[in-house]
């Protein structure tokens, strides 16, 4: 193993080691920013959202790489470990991994970049509904940040470049019945039967895709919870359907809603609860750039990430880290050594190469 794959599997295993749990994230937090290079400072620092810089120099184009440190509960794998190949453990793809590298990469700035200037985005709470996501507060404070000629989140990606993003609509479908005691349901208007009968539909809902800037996106709904009933010798009155809708961005958030309820069955009752805007799909000069430095396949992000935070307010983004999709929330989570490594090296002939021309 070479001396840089080794220090990127330690640096992993030493972040996944670290209780984060989004909400909880007093202990990552510390440690992270205590890794960013002393001449790297502040420009925004808030409510689990930190953007750090050395000073800029005029007329480079800056690049933001941006790292996520919370991570889901744990599933019986914390702390993690390491075997010859990978790094094991809660958050290993999604993404201690991407953070090692990105925290790697700006500690390794003893020259700067000839051809651009590097900031770091750390920040939590990523892994919670989007009420609690702490970007917007930095994009409406920060003066930095409205400078970035590309951001590159570090999510798990498999090595490929994963454009644009799905939206994202959490609603709530209720059905309403009539309760009444079990051993005489004729005399009830089952809730739970009208829900039923009436989700139905929506599980045999065709998915759709769309073809956004040359890459297919899969429009998907899901019913993802039904929760009725109070006492097992009592036919509910009430029951509730969670469904999520991950729609492309050829949809507005305000097309999406309304396709949901063009769904909704008869009786129902449908209640947003929340609407993540997709992301754009950005071809860009830089983005060629990157795609060059590892010869890496563009493919659309199948999931919502923050790049639809950057996008939707006119700045670049697109998601590229080490980190295994398939790996992600996985109780066996794993980021490969080698990913690692080739993630590094992608970014670092990245960064030394002029990004703000296409090359030959």
């Amino acid at each position: 193993m070479t001396a840089l794959a080794d220090r990127l599997a330690a640096r992993t295993l030493e972040l996944v080691d670290i209780p984060s749990q989004s909400g909880h994230e007093q202990e990552i937090r510390r440690h992270v920013l205590g890794l960013v290079p002393a001449t790297w400072t502040p420009e925004f620092a808030g409510d689990e959202a930190f953007l750090l810089a050395p000073p800029r120099r005029a007329d480079l184009p800056l690049v933001l790489l941006a790292a996520h440190y919370d991570t889901v509960p744990a599933q019986d794998n914390l702390p993690g470990h390491r075997s010859p190949d990978a790094v094991h453990g809660l958050g290993a793809s999604d993404m201690k991994g991407g953070l090692a590298v990105a925290l790697e990469l700006a500690r390794d700035q003893h020259v700067p970049s000839p051809t651009c200037d590097v900031a770091l985005l750390l920040f939590g709470r990523e892994e919670l509904p989007a009420a609690q996501n702490p970007l917007p507060a930095l994009f409406a404070e920060s003066a930095l940040i409205r400078e970035t000629t590309l951001a590159v989140v570090l999510e798990p990606t498999d090595l490929t470049i994963q454009a644009g993003c799905l939206g994202n609509v959490v609603a709530r479908l209720r059905f309403t019945g009539t309760s009444g005691h079990a051993a005489r349901p004729w005399l009830a208007d089952s809730a739970l039967e009208k829900a039923v009968r009436g989700l139905g539909p929506l599980f045999d809902h065709s998915p759709r895709t769309a073809v956004v800037g040359g890459l297919d996106f899969i429009e998907v709904l899901s019913v993802t919870r039904l929760e009725a009933g109070i006492a097992d010798n009592v036919i509910p009155g009430e029951a509730v359907a969670t469904l999520n809708l991950r729609y492309p961005p050829d949809r507005s958030p305000e097309e999406a809603e309304r396709h949901l309820r063009n769904l909704t069955p008869s009786g129902a009752t449908l209640e947003i609860e929340s609407n993540a805007t997709p992301a754009r799909v950005v071809d860009s000069p830089a983005v060629r750039a990157l795609q060059r430095a590892g010869d890496l396949e563009v493919l659309p992000k199948q999931a919502w990430t923050n790049v639809a935070d950057f996008t939707t307010r006119g700045i670049d983004a697109v998601n590229f880290g080490p980190g295994h999709t398939a790996m992600a929330h996985h109780r066996d989570e794993h980021v490969s050594v080698e990913a690692l490594v080739t993630a590094y090296e992608v970014l670092h002939r990245f960064l030394s190469s002029p990004i703000g021309e296409d090359g030959p």
